[in-house]
């Protein structure tokens, strides 16, 4: 069994920013808006604000579909998993789930000639579907986003997950004058640049009528505290967790290193050589000093030989069943590989 345990020196930098709002009385929000990818901060995150009080009503979980439209577009970048796995979350925990994306999601992106940036969309409570944007100035892609901190190059982050969020609360109506708390997982352990973020900050889609501020809710956590909310809650983890990822976000992640790229393609070799097809087409490979294949194989695949923990994680289904261990089974750690 992996374990799920990967301890940095928890070292607060000397320059964090100031914060730039504060956190109302949680009964003064209109909502509560937890960004949920599927991963572990994340997680612990909505299960920190249940044990504040917060009531399920007032809380919805928003996932940002990195491939476009859930149930339409291919999925491409994201674990097949995900989309499932968070709706089982949200569906144990009583909480309503709402996916936002980019029309046409990352492959659209990276082959973007003379295009405009696609259209954001996002789920609305009455069943329809909002949409913002799609009128930019048209530019050309043809590469990856740079394996870079600066949010311009590296566009994913950016263009397919913050700026969808983003339009989504900007463009619902539920929203116009509302007071909104959105809520977001990073940790200063993760790495220099998050060490350094403010905890509470005015989130850019405040206006003179709708105040949103942006909590970073568990931002002086360390990893031991998150994996012991998840196991106090009973909740299993995302599948990679238990194929030694170390976090979720994408299954192929433009930052992998060389066991990674193995691991990737040891479980998804279709998807491997979809990616190192693209680096040929573009003339640009994702990292400096080779294209994948070529750090694949300076590495060695970290992935367990588990074969129906590979099929969870590369299923679109998965069980609403499992999203919980069991009274009876002593840790999510222990028991999840021998009970699928």
């Amino acid at each position: 069994m992996p374990s799920f345990k990967w301890y940095q020196p928890h070292r607060l930098p000397v320059d964090i920013h100031p914060d730039t709002s504060k956190v109302l009385p949680f009964d003064q929000y209109d909502l509560v808006i937890v960004s949920f990818s599927g991963g572990k901060d994340s997680l612990a995150c909505i299960l920190h604000i249940l044990e504040l009080g917060i009531p399920t009503e007032k809380i919805e979980l928003w996932h940002q579909a990195v491939d476009g439209r859930p149930g339409v577009d291919p999925r491409f970048f994201d674990w097949p998993c995900t989309e499932s796995y968070c709706k089982a979350v949200a569906k144990a925990l009583g909480i309503t789930l709402r996916f936002q994306w980019r029309e046409g999601g990352y492959e659209r992106e990276i082959n973007k000639v003379n295009a405009a940036l696609a259209p954001a969309s996002f789920e609305l409570p009455d069943g329809t579907i909002g949409s913002a944007g799609g009128h930019g100035i048209p530019n050309t892609r043809l590469k990856f986003p740079a394996a870079v901190a600066d949010l311009r190059t590296r566009w994913c982050s950016a263009i397919l997950k913050i700026d969808v969020s983003t339009a989504a609360v900007n463009n619902d109506p539920r929203l116009k004058d509302a007071n909104v708390l959105v809520v977001s997982g990073e940790r200063r352990q993760e790495s220099n640049n998050r060490a350094r973020y403010a905890k509470v900050d005015e989130h850019k889609s405040t206006t003179q009528k709708r105040r949103v501020d942006q909590w970073r809710a568990i931002i002086d956590w360390r990893e031991e505290q998150v994996w012991e909310i998840i196991e106090r809650w009973r909740v299993r983890p995302h599948p990679a967790y238990y194929l030694g990822w170390g976090r979720v976000s994408c299954l192929p992640c433009i930052f992998g290193n060389p066991d990674q790229w193995a691991s990737v393609k040891s479980i998804d070799p279709e998807l491997f050589e979809k990616i190192l097809g693209y680096e040929h087409q573009f003339g640009r490979t994702i990292q400096q000093g080779g294209d994948i294949e070529h750090l694949a194989a300076k590495g060695r695949s970290f992935v367990p030989d588990d074969r129906r923990m590979i099929r969870l994680a590369l299923s679109e289904d998965y069980p609403d069943s499992m999203i919980l261990v069991p009274e009876n089974q002593s840790s999510t750690r222990s028991t999840v590989r021998g009970s699928i």
